[in-house]
């Protein structure tokens, strides 16, 4: 037996709303250990394909070498769909300076949709914000 995904997991996409409720269904409830990057793709009638790529453990600040490798892994997936990202990390949900800066260097690579930060408030709740 299979548990249906919400909603807002197999919905398309069309606005940015709809993509900060995406991510703020996928992350759920609970925290974050760890920095992490997601990418999800969304085929051509903006619905996610059902594959998350999590990147653990990228560092607090991104360097130019990051950036390029990212930039390759995006190449690569060209024609697989067009991709959206989000940063998630542990601590409370105030952008921080290296927060912005993660946001504008990935948004050169996937300039379509906001780059947004998973967080946690006081009561462990998923806090889902634009880094852009």
């Amino acid at each position: 037996m299979t548990t249906p995904s919400p909603p807002a997991l197999t919905e398309p996409i069309s606005s940015a709303a709809d993509l900060a409720r995406f991510w703020a269904a996928l992350m759920g409830d609970g925290g974050f250990g760890r920095r992490t990057l997601w990418l999800v793709l969304l085929d051509d009638e903006g619905r996610p394909v059902p594959t998350v790529v999590p990147v653990d453990d990228v560092p607090e600040v991104p360097s130019a070498a990051d950036v390029d490798s990212f930039g390759q892994f995006f190449d690569h997936l060209d024609g697989y769909g067009t991709p959206v990202l989000l940063l998630s990390r542990p601590g409370p949900p105030a952008v921080r300076a290296e927060d912005r800066q993660w946001g504008r260097a990935l948004a050169g690579l996937a300039p379509r949709w906001p780059v947004h930060l998973a967080t946690e408030d006081a009561a462990g709740r998923c806090v889902v914000t634009p880094l852009g």
